[in-house]
């Protein structure tokens, strides 16, 4: 009982993955599994858990038109133009690395916590979809735009058919199970700690070096994330906005898929341009923290 209850404590599971990751640096080698790849799989199984609750019969994708827009304003928009407004506060390959950073689309995790924050699980899945597959082009056009080089789209492809895809298939045969909701509150919670590990652990090297530098891009990283969050959500509250509707906005708005953007940085420019979206990866689990333990805790379910 006191492990599962430890397990199913979001906030505990975040602290402690960071504290591992600062400890370990990552994992291990392995003959076949890098960081890169554990995270991804992490990612697989987090979005796999948190779609056996969406019934995918009947859903009709031009009925999420609207949250689709916003979805990609809040997004490819206002996220990552604050992102690239950042990033003129940088040189070298923390620029790019910024740069990077705002061309990727929303996190994958945003399906996952917008159900364990009870926010509408069926248009932000169909949203977060939508986002990947616009991400063809619009990844590679920013990093062209503001780099000089894109990114293979053949990347970003087999991205989507990995994060998106496979977990719609996975999550099938798993519905059918009915795993208890405790149970899934505590595998994505797992998961979730192995992915920051994989993801911050590798570049720990910059909590224990340069501290300006690590201010100046903690900063950055607080105003980009926790700023427009906070902003996001007052507004939509001021709009009368029901919970369930900003809970994915909120994160669409404040949560980019910094696994991606670190991996996509270090093939791209180098191991130095990982460091802005490990820097954010860092802000993201106080972020989660504070949206699962405050922003929306004390607020009815949906």
């Amino acid at each position: 009982m006191g492990v599962m209850r430890i397990l199913g404590n979001n906030a505990v599971m975040m602290t402690l993955s960071f504290i591992t990751a600062l400890a370990l640096g990552g994992f291990p080698s392995f003959s076949f599994l890098t960081n890169s790849n554990i995270a991804m799989i992490t990612l697989v199984i987090m979005m796999s858990i948190s779609l056996t609750n969406l019934q995918l019969r009947g859903l009709k994708v031009k009925d999420h038109a609207v949250s689709i827009r916003r979805a990609f304003l809040l997004s490819m928009v206002l996220a990552s133009g604050a992102t690239v407004l950042i990033s003129f506060f940088f040189q070298g390959d923390l620029r790019d690395g910024w740069i990077i950073a705002a061309a990727v689309p929303s996190a994958i995790s945003v399906v996952p916590f917008t159900y364990m924050m009870k926010g509408d699980l069926e248009p932000t899945l169909v949203s977060t979809a939508a986002l990947y597959i616009i991400a063809l082009a619009f990844t590679p056009l920013v990093t062209l735009l503001f780099l000089g080089q894109a990114i293979d789209v053949g990347i970003l492809i087999f991205n989507v058919s990995l994060l998106i895809v496979l977990p719609l298939c996975a999550s099938r045969p798993l519905r059918k199970l009915n795993i208890r909701q405790d149970h899934k509150s505590a595998v994505l919670n797992v998961t979730f700690f192995i992915l920051i590990i994989a993801v911050a652990g590798p570049n720990r090297n910059i909590f224990f070096s340069d501290w300006a530098l690590l201010s100046m891009l903690l900063t950055a990283a607080i105003l980009r994330i926790f700023g427009i969050g906070l902003f996001w959500n007052w507004y939509l509250k001021r709009k009368n906005v029901p919970r369930k509707r900003r809970v994915p906005e909120v994160l669409f708005s404040s949560h980019k898929n910094t696994g991606m953007a670190a991996t996509l940085a270090i093939g791209l420019i180098g191991p130095a341009a990982a460091v802005p979206a490990t820097i954010c990866a860092v802000v993201d689990i106080a972020w989660m923290i504070f949206l699962s333990h405050y922003l929306f805790r004390d607020e009815p379910s949906p």
